[in-house]
């Protein structure tokens, strides 16, 4: 989804002479909801429709974006193309087996952290420690909107289940998603949800076994 003729402007690259005036006036990652009847403009440019497993196509979608894109200078991480997804194995719509009835939930990454030098970041009245490094376990960039996760250390769950689709589901109301795991959470955590992933199932507990994790077929 995209928002049009709201008179923002956004520029990852500004070689301009006016560019005091190049800002992003709104929350890069501010939530967009599909109905919204405070906001006209919002538009749907694709909708995935009578899918099983929404979470697979969304993933090949990206990924065929990026393999289209061919960028006009270097990215960040020195390369002249731009890096695809890791499309995890297990891409059933079933689920292969219980890896824990009730897991210890954490979330990181609020769209308000920053990954500049510094300890804090400052969202309205909401102060957040910064991201220090973008990347997580797979070799991916982190992002707070991605519905990825990561895997605590104890008993080799994060290496177990490294890239590959988990079912999260919050066990206080039964609203659950299926997240890829990318990433190394501390030891005896469970798993940490990111930000917009645990927003989605309803901001179960965190700190408590307050989640049930499934293993995708």
């Amino acid at each position: 989804m995209v928002r049009k003729n709201q008179g923002h402007k956004t520029y990852f690259y500004d070689s301009t002479s006016n560019a005091a005036n190049n800002y992003y006036d709104e929350k890069l990652y501010e939530n967009t909801y599909w109905n919204d009847s405070r906001d006209i403009n919002q538009t749907a440019i694709l909708t995935i429709t009578n899918s099983s497993r929404p979470w697979v196509d969304a993933l090949q979608i990206a990924n065929n974006i990026r393999y289209a894109v061919t960028p006009n200078f270097n990215t960040a991480a020195g390369k002249s193309y731009i890096s695809r997804f890791t499309m995890p194995s297990n891409t059933s719509s079933s689920v292969a087996s219980v890896i824990s009835s009730a897991a210890i939930l954490q979330y990181y990454g609020h769209p308000c952290q920053g990954t500049q030098p510094g300890t804090t970041s400052t969202c309205g009245t909401l102060t957040v420690q910064n991201i220090w490094g973008a990347a997580v376990s797979n070799g991916e960039v982190f992002h707070p909107c991605d519905l990825t996760a990561a895997m605590t250390s104890t008993n080799s769950w994060n290496t177990t289940y490294r890239n590959k689709f988990v079912k999260v589901t919050n066990l206080s109301n039964g609203q659950s998603i299926v997240v890829r795991v990318t990433d190394t959470a501390p030891a005896n955590q469970g798993i940490e949800l990111t930000y917009r992933a645990w927003q989605s199932i309803g901001q179960p507990a965190p700190n408590s076994k307050s989640v049930k994790i499934e293993l995708m077929s």
